[in-house]
């Protein structure tokens, strides 16, 4: 009965801990997405030189065990209507998953703007959508990202 009941908890305890093949286990690692990116990207139905945008993204990852993320980014808004320089602004909501999806939100009160972005980790490159939101006014667009 002693070896019935240890063969018992020993395969519970494999199977709530998963492994190297399950979805989402204790033993799978996100993906290192930690560095400083090159960023740049443009705007849906709207000319390159009408408006786009170039900056740094700073991503650090505490550990490979956790989704959380912070950093930092810069980022210069270029338009034909004037440019929007955002500097230091922390990360809000950032994240990433165990598919290599990074997802993060620049804030930046002074200018009424919420920037949001993500994107799909290949290698060294970030690529996706973002959303930006000036008072009530949004423009979404693609955006790339290399480290």
């Amino acid at each position: 009965m002693p070896r019935l009941w240890l063969a018992a908890v020993g395969a519970a305890a494999v199977i709530a801990c998963g492994d190297a093949t399950s979805d989402g286990g204790p033993n799978d690692l996100f993906p290192d997405v930690a560095g400083v990116y090159a960023m740049e990207g443009d705007f849906d139905a709207v000319p390159t030189e009408d408006a786009s945008f170039t900056g740094t993204v700073t991503i650090e990852q505490e550990s490979l065990e956790s989704s959380l993320l912070g950093g930092t980014a810069d980022i210069t808004l270029i338009t034909d209507a004037g440019n929007l320089v955002i500097n230091d602004a922390e990360l809000q909501d950032a994240s990433v998953t165990l598919a290599g999806e990074v997802t993060f939100t620049i804030l930046s009160p002074a200018d009424n703007a919420t920037w949001s972005f993500t994107g799909e980790r290949a290698g060294n490159l970030l690529e996706g959508q973002h959303t930006l939101t000036v008072g009530s006014e949004s423009r979404t667009g693609d955006w790339s990202a290399e480290r």
